[in-house]
């Protein structure tokens, strides 16, 4: 594999390390880097967790990150630049607007790749945008911050991955002990119920601290015996320390009891009987088996449970865009978990809930995949593979083959470095560590052949003539080049053709005849390459790659019809029958009323399918939907259908993979070679469609179990020969006379 792609030394700045949800994130993440063989330096003004890191082996740096005036910043930037020119980091990843300003144009001059991290939604005024870089990838903890940055800096949503507060759970566990240790340092007794807080006690953090001094009385009345511990410091200590010392003089006792910053969070957790609060601390406690309840600055969810789970997590827990109540709502969610039995139920959900979604290592995972894809991006990368394709024109077919290609590869050659030639750098349906190049641009797509081993034509049936000898010259151009690069070449699962001129053949031929391995989707193309002078034995007959993606049908999207449908993909094309939508109409209609099913009508790719498939639903007298949606709700329509019926070939090859019988429009030779491996004869021709056959076949396949059967028999034959594809792919990478 590519040695480029390695990394073996990160560089982290942030602010400080004082104690707060975004500095234990990046704790958290450090020590699960070091742990996984990296070397971590941390640069920071400082602050208590420094300790922690310096005993796991993390070196830290000192720098005046934590300050906006711009004699510390000159200063911090000396020292960034020191830093980076002694230590030499592979990767630098800033947290929070300074260090990621500072450190973008440093970054850039020494072409280090640069990534970021954002764990909130900051303030877009003039000013602070002027102060606002991000990395080549960015780091968001929650979906609404994708959304943020999306919509207020115009972060392509391929350069974002969405991550989470990861979660140490060895050390946020149930521990009854440590929490009992606690209460007796605390003068707490066994019957005291102890609500716990813990927050920063700053002016941008603290607003649920202050919500709950608020309703403190209300919650004392409502629950006997009832303690409020707050764990915290900030520029806001002293007023939240006069509010509480207020309160404890009203009611004559000390209920509410400030402890100030602490680390030992962890023993906190398990001394507490129920938490409120937001973010990375309600995880925390939740991981303790703690019930929790959330409210902060940003609003109020209430109660963490199955019910408002799907809410906190679109907004990483922190209650953003749900409004605070305007009568007192605390003492009504905490009292009966202070008196009531779903203290375990809630425990063991909490617990659970941190365990699937928020582990440290899911945290770690996502930093290595971002860091993998700023390395990609640098421009002197080299890649394993370079793929080729029709990707970026948002067709089904083609991008769920993309998908599947990248998968596939990965799976057989981890650690591979791909870049794919696709019509956009900001959008492609596969995995984020994937580099893009436009496909277009010859300045990018000869940059990207010069630095890959092997350019693979990606699936599909790119040498053709018949929709443009346009596309034939490009892509045998992309051919040629490649050898004049130094790059192999492989049809990697190709159908070929047709080729209509004597001259396109000619041309095939004589690049074709230069590649390096050919694996062909169907007898046709390996019988069209024979007669063009191909040898056979350099040719290997495979299948189309979308049969290793799919075994059974995809989920349900919810604008699908209930029960069974019948799923019909057309295409508006130049050779169809003069009547096509009115004998479709009338066929589909038969069905309607024949077989009590109704018709989904779905246009594969949008722009040239629509046309034709709402002529055909407004003909027809039963009615029919035409179905709008994204790759993934195409598939989930084809894959649910109680049939198919299809012109576009990869309608056709969706349903055969999980066994859903079809019939084929013939308006290409590439559907009746592909019926050919199915060992189906149900085909019609666009150009003559004969409604009385079309009649005859949906018949066949919607009133009896034989079609189903014998369909998903010849997926399985089809899946296994198409995994000889990325075999003969990674097969490439080996060097001349290895193994």
């Amino acid at each position: 594999m590519s040695i480029q792609l390695t990394f073996q030394k990160v560089l982290i700045a942030t602010m400080s390390l004082e104690l707060g949800g975004a500095e234990t994130h990046i704790v958290e993440l450090c020590l699960k880097l070091r742990r996984r063989g990296l070397e971590v330096v941390v640069v920071s003004a400082g602050g208590v967790l420094v300790q922690r890191l310096e005993e796991a082996g993390v070196r830290h740096l000192v720098a005046p990150l934590d300050s906006r005036s711009p004699s510390s910043m000159r200063k911090a930037y000396r020292e960034l630049s020191r830093a980076l020119d002694e230590e030499r980091p592979d990767i630098v990843h800033a947290h929070a607007r300074i260090p990621a300003f500072l450190l973008n144009s440093l970054c850039k001059r020494r072409r280090i790749p640069f990534v970021t991290t954002t764990h909130g939604s900051y303030s877009t005024s003039l000013s602070l945008r002027l102060l606002t870089r991000w990395g080549s990838k960015t780091l968001a903890v929650s979906n609404d911050i994708r959304d943020y940055l999306t919509e207020n800096y115009k972060v392509a949503e391929r350069d974002i991955f969405v991550t989470v507060n990861g979660i140490d759970t060895e050390a946020f566990c149930r521990d009854e002990a440590a929490g009992a240790m606690v209460r007796r340092e605390l003068k707490l007794s066994p019957d005291d119920r102890v609500l716990l807080s813990v927050s920063r006690l700053d002016p941008d953090a603290d607003g649920g601290v202050f919500r709950l001094l608020k309703e403190a009385p209300l919650l004392r009345e409502a629950v006997a015996g009832l303690r409020i511990v707050i764990v915290g410091g900030g520029a806001d200590f002293a007023a939240v320390e006069a509010e509480a010392s207020r309160l404890n003089r009203e009611a004559g006792e000390p209920y509410l009891l400030l402890t100030g910053p602490r680390s030992d969070i962890p023993r906190l957790l398990n001394a507490c009987d129920v938490f409120y609060g937001v973010s990375r601390a309600a995880l925390e406690a939740a991981a303790c088996e703690r019930p929790v309840v959330l409210g902060g600055t940003a609003g109020w969810l209430g109660l963490l449970s199955e019910e408002t789970e799907a809410a906190a997590k679109e907004n990483n827990l922190t209650c953003r865009g749900h409004a605070w109540p305007e009568e007192p709502c605390l003492a009504a969610v905490v009292a009966p978990l202070m008196t009531g039995d779903e203290v375990a139920r809630l425990g063991v959900y909490g617990r659970a809930l941190v365990l699937r979604d928020y582990s440290a290592e899911r945290m770690a995972e996502d930093a290595l995949r971002c860091y993998r894809a700023a390395q990609l991006a640098d421009k002197r990368t080299h890649y394993d593979f370079l793929l080729a394709g029709y990707y970026g024109y948002d067709n089904a077919g083609d991008e769920l083959l993309l998908t599947t290609i990248v998968e596939n590869l990965l799976a057989r050659c981890p650690g591979a470095a791909l870049c794919v030639l696709n019509h956009s750098t900001e959008a492609a349906s596969c995995r984020q560590e994937v580099a893009l190049a436009q496909r277009f641009s010859p300045f990018q797509v000869l940059g990207a052949l010069r630095r890959s081993r092997v350019l693979l034509f990606g699936g599909g049936s790119l040498l053709q003539d018949v929709t443009s000898v346009k596309s034939l010259t490009y892509y045998l151009g992309l051919l040629r080049l490649a050898k004049w690069c130094g790059c192999k070449t492989m049809l990697y699962g190709n159908g070929i053709g047709p080729l209509r001129s004597e001259r396109s053949r000619r041309a095939t031929a004589k690049v074709l005849k230069q590649v390096d391995a050919i694996t062909l989707r169907d007898p046709d193309s390996l019988r069209l390459l024979t007669s063009l002078g191909l040898p056979e034995e350099r040719m290997t007959l495979t299948a189309d790659e979308v049969f290793t993606a799919l075994r059974a049908p995809l989920p349900r999207v919810a604008a699908l019809p209930e029960g069974r449908y019948l799923a019909v993909s057309l295409r508006g094309w130049q050779g169809n029958d003069p009547l096509f939508a009115e004998k479709m109409a009338a066929v589909l209609d038969d069905a309607c009323r024949r077989h009590r099913l109704p018709v989904l009508l779905i246009p594969f790719q949008w722009q040239t399918d629509e046309g034709i498939c709402r002529e055909v639903a407004a003909r027809m007298a039963e009615g029919a939907t035409v179905f709008e949606g994204g790759s993934r709700e195409v598939l989930s329509a084809v894959t649910n259908a109680a049939a198919v019926v299809g012109m576009r070939l990869h309608a056709l090859i969706f349903a055969s993979a999980v066994g859903v019988p079809s019939v084929g429009i013939v308006y290409d030779d590439k559907v009746s070679a592909f019926f050919e491996m199915l060992g189906s004869h149900r085909l019609v021709d666009c150009g003559q469609l004969d409604a009385m056959q079309l009649t005859r076949f949906l018949d066949e396949i919607l009133s009896a179990e034989e079609p189903a059967r014998a369909t998903r028999a010849a997926a399985d034959r089809l899946r296994e020969a198409a995994r000889r594809n990325a075999e003969t792919a990674c097969a490439l990478l080996a060097p001349k006379g290895g193994n």
